[in-house]
């Protein structure tokens, strides 16, 4: 054996120390530094947050507000305007405000549904007899007015009535006038009405009343009803076609019209040409008015008509509750204004008095 010499046993050393050296280096690495930044996503944007931020934090660092869910009327009146909190979301959840957010978190603000009010039925027993809507005739029968409303707001959704009983038909006749007023003939026949005692019902048009309304005004201090007969008549589409920010127009004019002239409270609508369907009622009512046809119809304005075929085609058809379509604008009207005063005595020997259109 080679004795072992001062220089082979220091190399051996170096060695075993060298590796000593490289066993404690793989058994214990270095540790990374922590991160400075968390990448979160933030309403489908990529934000970055400080380690150990709470959701509550993030939430006001990005104005993070959802908005609350309203309770609307049925009308779409702002009931309560916070009457369901929105919510935020963190991955897909809700959670404490105080919860740490870890990198790669999603967070969601999430607003509140708006809702509609319920609704509610209302019945009201009506005491007084009520005519028909659309009205044809004078019959009244007593009725039953049932309403569906908002629960909270008391807004009415629709009104159906019911009858209660049989028909109350009066011994009495209504003459009605259209398209008025109108130079020399709504004078005319508010002589005629005068001279005899009777009482009338004229349904005006509402640029003719803007036209002529001291005419208007002489129908009114006569002691008249005046109906809302729309702004302007119009007949191509019909109506009842027309759409519905037209139709309120044409009401709500005709009878801004009416109240400029004396007419404090219109309560009467008759539709150009009798055209009505549910949204004509529906407007109507929900500017005060009861739409008003009729049963009887001389057809007045036909051209070459003789006071002998108006006053024939009327006493023909006349009876208990009858409502006479006239008119006194339009044209000439020199055959209704002849057959007036006929009219008139011949319906009160049948024994019916004449009227205007109560409310």
């Amino acid at each position: 054996m080679h004795p072992v010499t001062r220089r082979s046993l220091g190399l051996a050393m170096l060695g075993v120390g060298t590796a000593l050296a490289l066993v404690g280096c793989t058994a214990a690495p270095t540790p990374a530094p922590p991160p400075t930044r968390l990448p979160v996503v933030v309403d489908g944007v990529a934000r970055w947050v400080a380690p150990g931020t709470t959701l509550g934090e993030a939430a006001h660092t990005f104005a993070l507000e959802p908005r609350p869910g309203r309770l609307l009327s049925v009308s779409g009146r702002v009931l309560d305007p916070a009457s369901r909190p929105g919510a935020l979301l963190l991955n897909g959840i809700g959670a404490p405000d105080s919860t740490e957010l870890t990198a790669g978190d999603v967070l969601v603000t999430q607003d509140g549904s708006d809702r509609v009010e319920g609704t509610r039925r209302v019945t009201i027993e009506l005491s007084r007899g009520q005519p028909g809507n659309p009205q044809y005739s004078l019959a009244t029968r007593r009725m039953r007015e049932v309403e569906r409303v908002g629960r909270s707001s008391g807004e009415i959704v629709s009104t159906r009535y019911h009858p209660v009983g049989g028909l109350d038909v009066p011994r009495a006749v209504a003459l009605t006038f259209d398209d008025g007023p109108w130079p020399g003939s709504t004078r005319a026949i508010l002589r005629v009405l005068r001279r005899h005692h009777v009482r009338a019902t004229f349904f005006m048009i509402g640029r003719n009343v803007r036209r002529w309304p001291a005419i208007a005004r002489d129908v009114v201090r006569a002691g008249m009803v005046v109906g809302n007969h729309s702004w302007d008549h119009p007949g191509r589409p019909m109506f009842a076609k027309l759409g519905p920010h037209r139709l309120h127009t044409e009401l709500a004019h005709a009878s801004r019209a009416l109240r400029d002239v004396g007419v404090t409270d219109p309560y009467l609508f008759r539709p150009p040409g009798g055209s009505w369907d549910p949204g004509v009622l529906r407007e109507a009512a929900r500017q005060g008015l009861r739409v008003v046809n009729w049963n009887v119809d001389p057809e007045d304005w036909l051209p070459g008509r003789s006071a002998k075929e108006v006053v024939h085609a009327v006493l023909s058809h006349v009876g208990p509750g009858s409502i006479v379509d006239l008119h006194d604008g339009g044209g000439n009207q020199r055959a209704t204004i002849r057959a007036l005063r006929t009219m008139i005595e011949r319906i009160r020997r049948m024994g019916l008095r004449l009227v205007a259109i109560p409310r």
